[in-house]
């Protein structure tokens, strides 16, 4: 089954992603929504539910500020630059997630006194109960969103692992001797000239690569982004005459290019959150997945 980016936004790096973006957030709100209903019914302004609802609403709303931050910069707009959105399910699930988080920042600035000054404590609670109720709702909307596999409406799945476990399956091959005397790989037929164009574009990809390689590991992390996209990622796709060769491609290997552009794409992005945060790990990542995708496609195809 695929996941939306919500799903596995919770899946990895267990537990610590569940208890960052769901764990803590729900916690606190329930806890305000408890305190809220308590409050309703008794009118009691003052005491410990009180001050504990009131801590709850500040906490959350600035948790939530900090979540959506975090999100929007690392997550929704590289996604959205790389065109790796699952389908209409996917774009649901986050954006109702982030959307959710907006009324509990109201709650917060209410509490800070920026807003709904001239309501008195009855007049708050009303908006707090109104905040509470429309988290809810877009929470759940999240929820059931994010747990739907995005394949329902055509989304192919993730190229790119699925290539690598036919990747790790042929040089499983290869060591068991199976592949020394026969080349499986599926022949593709191109006219003289595009075969041409197509071998001399994978020379282009494997120098742009070892560019990248060389510059990366000497902290010129713009230039490894520059490169990637220029040569490699979304943005080369009409200085490679992708559209032209793709008619000519299988499936297979029309989603093997694919994946290597949006990965290319991916890292350029991670690679210039690199220079700013220093942290490398992401880029690397996406970098491995960028060669994953050519050697998988090298690895099933080859020009006739």
């Amino acid at each position: 089954m695929n996941m939306t980016h919500y799903m596995q936004l919770l899946a990895d790096n267990q537990p610590w992603n569940l208890l960052i973006f769901m764990g803590i957030p729900i916690v606190l709100a329930e806890t305000l929504a408890i305190t809220e209903l308590y409050i309703l019914f008794t009118r009691k302004f003052d005491g410990f539910v009180y001050h504990l609802n009131r801590f709850a609403g500040t906490t959350v709303g600035l948790y939530f500020i900090g979540i959506i931050a975090y999100l929007m910069t690392t997550a929704v707009l590289p996604i959205t630059k790389a065109g790796e959105w699952r389908t209409v399910i996917d774009v649901v699930a986050v954006s109702t997630y982030l959307i959710g988080g907006l009324p509990l920042i109201w709650i917060a600035l209410q509490e800070f006194g920026f807003v709904n000054k001239s309501l008195d404590q009855m007049g708050k609670l009303k908006i707090h109960a109104i905040c509470v109720a429309l988290f809810l709702v877009f929470g759940h909307i999240a929820m059931v969103s994010g747990m739907l596999d995005p394949s329902l409406l055509g989304y192919k799945g993730a190229d790119t692992h699925q290539m690598h476990g036919e990747q790790m399956q042929q040089m499983h091959m290869m060591h068991a001797g199976n592949s020394a005397t026969q080349d499986n790989r599926i022949a593709v037929d191109f006219p003289a000239p595009m075969k041409e164009h197509i071998l001399t574009n994978m020379r282009d990809h494997l120098q742009t690569i070892s560019l990248i390689q060389e510059v990366m590991g000497k902290g010129q992390y713009d230039k490894a982004a520059r490169l990637a996209e220029d040569r490699l990622g979304m943005n080369a796709l009409k200085l490679h005459g992708a559209y032209e060769n793709s008619k000519f491609m299988p499936k297979g290997m029309q989603e093997a290019g694919t994946a290597m552009h949006r990965n290319a794409s991916k890292f350029a992005i991670e690679a210039q959150n690199t220079a700013a945060t220093g942290d490398i790990k992401p880029a690397l990542i996406a970098l491995g997945n960028t060669t994953q995708a050519c050697v998988a496609c090298h690895a099933g195809y080859k020009v006739k």
